[in-house]
This record gives C-alpha cells, structure tokens and sequence, in this order.
C-alpha cells in the first residue's frame, strides 16, 4: 500500500469515527430529552443575551459626542508546550512555557485601543543539547510586541494606526491571497497563522458602504520573514546541488526604512446575490530573500537580497445549499527563483507566478465541518534547474473537526498533500476543555514524502505534542 492511500484510509477513518460519534451523541440526546426542552430554553436565553446587546449599544450610542468611556479588559494565556519527534533520533524538541497578554478598550465613542505582547522561555535548550549555539540564541526566549493599535471611526470610515495583521485571505494552513504580512517560518506553518503572521507597523483606511468597502493600506518600515537557523528542526536547505556542497553566507541586504520602501495596497470589495468578491493591488518586497550567488572553486557565496515584487489578486465565496463555496487568486509580479544551473550568473531568475485555490465548505449532521480545498501554484517560464520547488504544484488540502460532550472534546484532523509526487502534512489533534479557563491539545504532526518536498523535506521532524492552556 502506497503512503498516499494508508493516509487518505486514516483520514476516511478519522472522519467516520467523529461521525457515528457525533450520530450516537445527537440519538442518546433525543433518547433522553425527547420534546428538547433544554434547546428552547437555550434558544430563548440567547434571544435575552442578544436583546440585552442590543440595548447596551442604544444606550452607548445615546451618549453625548466625544464623552469618555475608560473602560478597559485585561486578558491572557499562559500556555506550555511540550513536543518530541516520532522517529529517528526521538529527542525533545520544545519544552516552551509561553504567555500572551493583552489590553483592550475605549477612549471614546470613537476611539478604541488595543495593545498586545508574547513572552516565552523554552527550557529544552537548557535540559538538553539537541541544537547548536546559533539556533539556542534565535529560538531560546522571545519578547515581542503583537497587534497593538488605535481605532477610530467616524461614520463610513474606519482608522486602525499600529502594529496590526492586515488578513486578505482564509486558506487551510497556507498563504494565497493572505500577502500583506511577513511570516515568522522558524516552525514552518505549524503554529495558528495568526502566530505566524508578523504585526507591521502601518496604517489602514476603511470605507463602507453597502453593498461596497474598500481598504487602503501604507507599511513605511516593512517586515520580513523569519526563517530558522540551520540546525534547527525547521531550517530550509540552501539551493546547492548537494548538503555536501561547500558554502558561505552573508547577512541579508534590507532596504533602508524609508518613504520609498514603504508597502502599498488597496483592496475593494462588493456583495451582489450572496457573491462576496474582492480584487486587491500590493505593491510589496519578497519576504523571502533572493539567495544571489557566486561560485568559486566550487564554493558557493550566497548574499541574500529582498526585491521589490507585486501582488495582484481576487477573492470569492458564496453561499450555495448550505455549502459555502470560496476561492482565492494571486498574480506575483517580479518574483525571484532560485536556479541549480551552473552557467546562471548569481543563480536567481525574475519570473512571474500565478497561486490560485478553489474550495468549499460543508457541515455534515450539523456536527462535522469540513473544508475541502484544491490548490495549484505556477511559475511562469520557469528557469532551468529550478530550486526547492516544482514549477507547476497542485495539491489539496483537507480538514476535518468537530465536537461533542458540550464542546468539551473537539477532535479534529488536517491534511495537505501534494498530488504531483508523495509529499505530506497529516495533523490530527483532539481540544479538551477541562475547565472554563483550561484547554489541553494533544496532536501529532506527520511529514511524509522525498526529501525535495515542501513536507518530505522535514519527514524526520514528525512529532507528537502537548498544549496546556490557562485562559484568563
């Protein structure tokens, strides 16, 4: 049996399981409440929680004009993260005690603020000697300022001034139309996105007016990917022929902080007959750097550049007996590629690419969400010997979760596949809600493929891990 079959049968198992799970649950709860008095009743506090809402907000909006309102709420998480690798060499790779905390509240009727921060200490690199110096000083500790802004609203128009996530697309786990945020790759995509995505400072201008909205966005001092240090679990190879070939490295070139080198986008959107669309211009760098090269008796010199580079793109989703059927769209201008080809100058080619998906969304028995998505990336006249990647890439992407016991466990499962050669991302994991205030999450992350893949390149990374939440 081939390694893509036993894990689509994995996945068609985990699927069934949550489903007759899900079916046994919803029968035992007509068994013994057949007239279903507890839904109306929750039925009718909602109407109450949703009433009382609503008069809040009359109330609030009846205060006099730039009267002050100081309220504001505290909240948090302290989380401890616990991971080890299947197989191989089973070492522990993250014994990472975190903690998020975050302020939010109003000035004004019109003002409203937000400031947010991550602290975290991993303790595997004191417990253990599994990495080098280099990676220990990268990925030991981090203090980081989040999202945190000002808001400030006056009739159609909306102000968000700060460090903030601008999101323009919602793929499985990927970036398509989501193009305005740097990423922090140093676990590749295996943190939440809203992880992996870098606040910018910028700021942001939104117009609304039904059916229409527009944004409008300027980042004077950009951000750039964050990508581990070689040795670390996560670490992306250099574009050489062989590990074996001999190199040396410089330290990225960035541009200065300027007006110039600022980001640039607008994004308009309009709703017709249930169609949601959008289409969106970014005037941005590469976050990933172009490794330009030389080669000298066989030894290569890379000096890593950022490039100026644009997006164009669009967005759709619609709703269609109860299948919400969506779709992004991204043209990149200018984009660098690295090459393995001997005769290439400095070993990068300018091209253009197209990434593109198409995907839906479908809750069976009302239990079980699912997200089918098919995904394709292109580059357009590819250069010879292309590097780290295929120049034409489809794959589909799965996810599967729900939850029963009130909510309590929440199983779910992801999976990516290329369907161009064997390369893999399978992720199931189970939430248990204790308490109110805690979570554990238990999961495992499987890499399968040839080592040139985008997962088969880490297939000796797959891991089972730990998440203990307190939330406050």
């Amino acid at each position: 049996m081939t390694t893509r079959k036993y894990w689509i049968i994995c996945l068609l198992g985990f699927g069934i399981f949550c489903f007759l799970i899900s079916t046994s649950l919803a029968a035992s709860d007509n068994e013994a409440t057949p007239d279903s008095p507890q839904d109306n009743s929750s039925i009718e506090n909602d109407i109450k929680d949703l009433s009382a809402q609503i008069i809040t907000r009359k109330q609030q909006l009846k205060k006099p004009q730039g009267q002050r309102n100081s309220s504001a709420h505290l909240s948090g998480e302290i989380t401890n993260e616990t991971a080890s690798r299947l197989s191989g060499d089973k070492k522990l790779t993250s014994i990472r005690n975190e903690m998020l905390l975050g302020v939010t509240g109003a000035i004004s009727n019109d003002i409203s603020f937000k400031v947010s921060g991550r602290a975290y200490y991993d303790t595997v690199y004191n417990w253990t000697h599994n990495f080098n110096p280099e990676v220990k000083k990268d990925q030991q500790k981090e203090l980081e300022l989040r999202d945190t802004y000002l808001d400030y609203s006056n009739g159609p128009w909306d102000f968000r001034l700060g460090k903030q996530q601008i999101v323009w697309g919602d793929a499985v786990a990927l970036f398509f139309a989501d193009v305005v945020n740097a990423r922090d790759m140093r676990e590749f995509i295996l943190p939440d996105l809203n992880m992996i995505r870098i606040p910018e400072w910028g700021s942001l201008v939104e117009y609304s007016a039904e059916p229409f909205h527009a944004e409008m966005l300027w980042i004077p001092a950009p951000e750039f990917d964050k990508f581990a240090k070689p040795g670390a679990p996560f670490a992306f190879p250099y574009p050489v022929p062989s590990l074996q070939t001999p190199l040396t490295t410089r330290d990225p070139e960035k541009p200065a902080n300027n007006l110039q080198n600022g980001k640039y986008g607008l994004r308009l959107s309009y709703k017709t007959d249930g169609w949601d669309f959008s289409s969106f211009a970014l005037h941005t760098w590469t976050d990933t750097p172009a490794y330009f090269r030389t080669i000298d008796s066989g030894v290569f010199d890379f000096t890593p550049r950022y490039e100026r580079t644009n997006f164009y793109g669009a967005t759709f989703s619609k709703e269609v007996n109860d299948i919400v059927l969506k779709g992004e769209f991204a043209y990149n201008q200018d984009n660098r590629f690295s090459t393995l080809d001997p005769a290439d100058t400095d070993g990068v080619a300018k091209r253009d690419a197209i990434n593109y998906l198409i995907g839906a969304d479908y809750t069976f028995n009302k239990t079980i969400d699912t997200t089918l998505q098919y995904m394709q990336k292109i580059v357009l006249n590819p250069p010879d010997f292309l590097a780290g990647e295929r120049p034409n890439d489809e794959s589909v992407a799965l996810r599967v979760k729900t939850s029963y016991v009130d909510g309590r466990v929440a199983p779910e499962c992801t999976v990516i596949t290329s369907l161009m050669e064997p390369d893999l991302l399978y992720r199931p994991l189970v939430n248990l809600r204790i308490k109110d205030n805690w979570q554990w999450r238990l999961g495992a992350d499987i890499f399968r493929g040839h080592s040139d893949g985008l997962f088969g390149e880490f297939r000796k990374e797959s891991r089972v891990y730990s998440h203990l939440t307190y939330s406050f």
